[in-house]
């Protein structure tokens, strides 16, 4: 599984003459558009007010009820195949433009800011499953000043469909391979005049896509299902939206499945190449807990496809989540005041495999100093210990090593926003407001091990988040825009931890406070351009700041400083062609400072800060809808990132080496990501259509960590979906055929080094395999 994948070094003037070379082309492609072409217009809030996709002077993607449907876009791994510079690395981390969390512990904070109806998610999850969303927009780049907090990488907003004045809805039944089924719908009750109401609901149960040899079982299945209520109040002066969400899941999955290793005496498994085994080497954990007591090369071989595992715990994953976000706006004619409030209550246990893999007669019978190791009769040791404490103590006599970790984790938070907008109806505005965050969450996490022993952590983690922020407006002519922002931030973070074994010891306690101003500067044109219906061009500075936090009970380290990013781009916005042909690119380069990145090692988080780093690259989006019933659609994403500082890291999974890093690419970030897609509508008869659809996305590999060492490495992949949908005119219901993933390729999307005690073997994160289905979805 080692390959070394070259991918083409880009420079910044390269990018930037490549930028400027697909605008003009798409000028002269344009000529041949049909004259009868609209390209859909999107209405975005990146800018904390309405205005279409293309006025936005930022790289924005806005996805709308309409896109998603249309490419099947139905969780986070769905989005990343739609958006240039996006990697969903893993489960818990979004990477966008090589600007993704790479640090451990309570109060580290994520990258990209996840918002839902403007809200920001401190733990950043997105509440299952995609629907009933009015758009989706992914904003690329610091946001220093209107989206809240820590988004040196960029943004993600989640806004859901709002109630309208008309009765109706829809039901999606889909049922899919794996014995999947999928439904949602939602419900529209206009209440009076000034008063709607919308309920919406999504479910999803299906078997899991890894086999388990050792009960013969399926994992990584699912079993959630989501509810909204959202209330709309109008009067034409004042609106209220509030939406509740609930989420709950009981699932028998894990974050990672596959576990790889290539044996290595040393340090368990190779820092040097990765492969589908196990350590054949006692963990440093053993020789600790049980000198002597344990066999090497007990494991059971690991299964070489990465789909089946053999391991004898089977993971459980139960998840409630409570989201309420509530937006106030009042006009007083002049100016708009704006009032977004969250809160968030959630909870979650789990338990897993701790080794991931099955190890019979694994003990040595026989006095071992104070300890004695019966013998069953054929040689093998015999011990009884406590396998886990969820839902009830278990404890096993066994001659197998078997080895749970089970976690208890909560969140919840409050968070305030005001704004007052301005409209002046002259060439001055301009935006104020304020921002509270309190977050607090934390959680247990219990290692049961075979020596009867319990390697136990508890951690609890607040953050109190103050901001003020401002931006203005100005036209300095009637076709060339200034905006200016500045936003304060003062965040003060404690955390509580205790990490032992059998018994915790006094938790160590900790706080600090970080602050930084940040903000950006927009000179934004829009000329009239030969051959082009609309044009927008902008150049922009923007910073964005990341806090720090903290390394618990690391006495050597435990503090971690800020982040920060200063972004520089230039960007163009074209419509064509009467609307047929819409072609967005931007060029950017960031100014990466003190990095922060993390490691386990032993059972401590160790988070460090790298002084410098550089990224850069270029991204070009295209639609070509020339109104025959044909769409075209691209995205190109040219990316490098890389360390520039002289820089000593150590390396726990090559037994705490240090060695240099500098010139190494920063984690999971693809030197490439490129998606294209095409959908031709044509009529049957009548009244049917049918609309056949290819989706195809591919990216070059990259590293999951800063090392860069050969284990790290992630290969490229491909990914192919395929659908055909079917309606009528005359009836309120279309059917759509769909193949995902249609050459069934095991593609990871991240590896992530585990501890040093059980060898620093990796957990391979995957894509979906091959899925195939029928969705039927009816309005009324």
């Amino acid at each position: 599984m080692n390959t070394s994948i070259k991918s083409p070094a880009y420079s910044l003037a390269t990018l930037l003459a490549v930028s400027t070379i697909l605008s003009s082309a798409g000028t002269a492609f344009a000529q041949d558009a049909q004259d009868d072409a609209d390209m859909d217009v999107i209405i975005v809030t990146a800018q904390k007010r309405e205005q279409t996709l293309q006025e936005v002077p930022i790289a924005i993607t806005a996805l709308s009820a309409a896109d998603l449907e249309a490419a099947r876009i139905e969780d986070t791994l769905d989005l990343q195949f739609n958006v240039p510079n996006v990697l969903l690395s893993a489960n818990r981390n979004i990477t966008i433009r090589g600007v993704g969390s790479q640090s451990f512990g309570g109060t580290s904070d994520t990258n990209i800011g996840v918002l839902n109806n403007g809200v920001f998610l401190q733990s950043g999850t997105t509440f299952g499953e995609y629907f009933d969303l009015e758009r989706i927009e992914v904003l690329r780049g610091p946001q220093g000043t209107l989206q809240g907090r820590n988004t040196t990488g960029g943004v993600i907003n989640f806004i859901s469909q709002k109630p309208t004045d008309e009765y109706g809805g829809y039901v999606t039944i889909q049922g899919e391979s794996f014995n999947g089924v999928r439904a949602s719908g939602a419900l529209n009750l206009p209440i009076n005049d000034v008063l709607s109401q919308r309920f919406a609901a999504n479910f999803v149960k299906r078997d899991g896509y890894t086999k388990n040899l050792f009960d013969g079982g399926r994992i990584d299945g699912r079993d959630q299902y989501t509810l909204r209520s959202s209330t709309r109040f109008d009067n034409g002066t004042t609106s209220a939206d509030l939406v509740l969400t609930y989420f709950n899941e009981d699932s028998n999955r894990a974050n990672a499945v596959k576990t790889l290793c290539s044996p290595d005496p040393a340090f368990g498994c190779s820092p040097d190449r990765v492969d589908t085994q196990f350590p054949t080497s006692t963990f440093r954990l053993d020789a600790f807990l049980l000198p002597g007591i344990t066999r090497d090369g007990t494991f059971v071989p690991n299964p070489s496809d990465l789909r089946t595992v053999n391991i004898d715990i089977n993971p459980v994953q139960d998840n409630d989540d409570f989201l309420a976000t509530f937006e106030l706006n009042h006009d007083f004619g002049n100016f708009l005041l704006t009032s977004v409030t969250g809160y968030r209550d959630g909870n979650s246990r789990s338990i897993r495999d701790f080794d991931q893999g099955y190890r019979p007669n694994a003990f040595n019978p026989g006095t071992f100093g104070a300890r004695t190791v019966a013998d069953d009769g054929n040689g093998n040791g015999v011990l009884t210990y406590q396998l886990f404490d969820q839902p009830n103590d278990i404890f096993v006599t066994t001659t197998d090593y078997r080895t749970a970790q089970t976690a208890k984790g909560f969140r919840d938070q409050f968070s305030q926003e005001v704004r007052l907008a301005s409209d002046l109806g002259g060439r001055f505005d301009f935006l104020v407001g304020g921002y509270y965050l309190n977050s607090d969450g934390g959680g247990s996490v219990n290692t049961y091990l075979p020596a009867a022993a319990v390697v136990a952590l508890t951690t609890t983690g607040a953050v109190e988040s103050y901001a003020v922020f401002g931006e203005i407006y100005v036209d300095l002519s009637d076709d060339l825009e200034f905006i200016g922002g500045l936003r304060y931030s003062d965040d003060t973070k404690n955390i509580s931890t205790a990490n032992g074994l059998f018994a915790l010891p006094a938790p160590n306690v900790q706080e600090a406070s970080f602050d930084k101003v940040t903000g950006r500067a927009v000179l934004n044109w829009s000329p009239q351009i030969a051959g082009t219906d609309d044009t927008n061009i902008y150049a922009s500075f923007s910073r964005g700041y990341k806090s720090g936090g903290f390394n618990p009970g690391n006495a050597v380290n435990p503090v971690f400083e800020d982040e920060v990013i200063d972004a520089y781009e230039i960007g163009a916005k074209s419509i064509f062609a009467d609307g047929a042909l819409q072609l967005n690119t931007a060029a950017f380069y960031y100014d990466y400072q003190s990095l922060i990145v993390g490691n386990i090692v032993g059972t401590l988080a160790t988070n460090v800060n790298i002084p410098k780093s550089e990224v850069y690259g270029l991204e070009v989006e295209t639609v070509y809808a020339p109104g025959n019933g044909l769409r075209l659609e691209g995205a190109l994403g040219l990316l490098s990132a890389q360390i520039q500082s002289s820089f000593l890291s150590s390396d726990a999974a090559r037994g705490g080496t240090f060695f240099e890093i500098q010139g190494n690419d920063l984690p999971n970030s693809p030197k490439r990501t490129l998606k294209v897609a095409a959908e031709y509508e044509y009529e049957v008869g009548d009244s049917w259509r049918v609309t056949p659809r290819v989706d195809y996305y591919n990216q070059t590999g990259f590293f999951s960590r800063e090392f860069n060492t050969p284990s790290d490495k992630v290969e490229g992949w491909d990914q192919l979906d395929l659908q055909v949908a079917i309606a009528n005119d005359d009836m309120p219901w279309d059917l759509t055929f769909f193949v995902k993933n249609v050459l069934d390729e095991n593609s990871i999307t991240f590896l992530e080094t585990n501890s040093n005690l059980v060898g620093s073997f990796k957990s391979a994160f995957l894509l979906d395999p091959r899925i195939f289905g029928a969705a039927l979805h009816v309005d009324f």
